[in-house]
């Protein structure tokens, strides 16, 4: 799970789109249990969470010391990456099969993931009700 710092905006950015993306995949993974019967299905996921922990840790990583760059046509030593350009992305699994008949999906490890990601989900949805609530709080003082 990302650990999230920075300011009250920033973090409920984050938090949106990690709610986004998890949503997505909550109809992924209910997608691979429909098809888990289905001959030659491969099982689907969502590629997201830990491009979003790369982009947050390259904002606190900067390696060494910064190179100055005399020509705008330079390729910079170090790019940071944004937060926000973090996509949530259907990948499918073409390399593995679970059963003889071409089906690549396990049903129960579909299953625990999925009640992985409705516990992630909701919390998600409990940080974000917080954070709203010490915003609300800081406008009354």
């Amino acid at each position: 799970m990302v650990l999230f710092q920075g300011n009250s905006s920033k973090m409920i950015d984050i938090m949106q789109r990690s709610m986004g993306a998890s949503t997505m995949r909550a109809q992924v993974l209910n997608n691979n249990i429909a098809n888990a019967t289905t001959p030659n299905y491969k099982r689907q996921d969502i590629t997201f969470q830990a491009e979003l922990e790369k982009a947050l840790n390259s904002e606190q990583q900067y390696p060494g010391t910064p190179f100055e760059m005399t020509d705008e046509k330079h390729i910079p030593a170090y790019r940071m990456k944004d937060y926000r350009d973090v996509q949530a992305k259907k990948i499918t699994e073409y390399n593995t099969y679970q059963n003889n008949n071409g089906n690549s999906v396990d049903i129960d490890t579909e299953m625990l993931e999925s009640a992985k990601n409705t516990m992630y989900y909701n919390a998600l949805a409990q940080r974000t009700a917080k954070e709203f609530n010490k915003l609300k709080f800081l406008m009354r003082t």
